[in-house]
């Protein structure tokens, strides 16, 4: 080197592709992350509509002995 303001090109470009390589792999696996706690999201909520479901059908069918038995009473 001529100056001590000079930079070596080839030590610069190792830095960058070193950085750009990091940032890279930082941002796949954020991504990855991501996916994962969407789908766990979209699974929970599954899970919970069909508990929902499940829980609508026993108070229908609760409602409907209900209904049957004061029926039967008042005959």
């Amino acid at each position: 080197m001529t100056n001590s303001n000079d930079v070596d090109v080839n030590a610069l470009i190792k830095i960058y592709n070193q950085k750009i390589a990091t940032l890279t792999n930082q941002n796949i696996l954020l991504e990855a992350k991501l996916q994962t706690v969407v789908q766990d999201h979209l699974d929970a909520q599954k899970e919970l509509l069909a508990e929902k479901m499940e829980l609508q059908e026993k108070y229908e069918n609760l409602l409907a002995d209900i209904e049957e038995e004061d029926g039967e009473s008042k005959h």
